[in-house]
């Protein structure tokens, strides 16, 4: 699983969201292009533990500050102190030839919503 961590940071590197490991997640920075947050960095993260199907399988939750919050969604606590844990589905995933960017344009978009 190491290996799929690895890569995921490496896409998300190379595409300029600075991934970085917080314990068991790993965190990186969106700008959306759409809604309140629309052209600042958000920071968000995904589990670690949930890339181990990665790039055929994209990470089913999302983990936000508190203080982002959507008109609906399903959350739970995350394991980064002040956040949560939102879970989104993907769906036609695979598309894109470069997984990584599918990735942040799909997190951009769900950040975009955010109320």
């Amino acid at each position: 699983m190491t290996e799929t961590v690895e890569e995921f940071m490496a896409g998300l590197g190379r595409l300029g969201a600075s991934p970085e490991r917080r314990g068991g997640l790993v965190a990186y920075v969106v700008e959306p292009v759409s809604g309140r947050l629309a052209g600042e960095l958000v920071t968000t993260a995904v589990e670690s533990a949930e890339l181990a199907a990665w790039p055929i399988a994209p990470p089913h939750w999302l983990h936000l500050p508190a203080t982002i919050t959507f008109a609906s969604t399903n959350s739970q606590p995350s394991p980064l102190p002040g956040w949560l844990r939102h879970s989104r589905q993907i769906t036609g995933w695979g598309a894109d030839r470069d997984p990584a960017q599918a990735w942040l344009a799909h997190v951009r978009g769900v950040v975009g919503q955010a109320r």
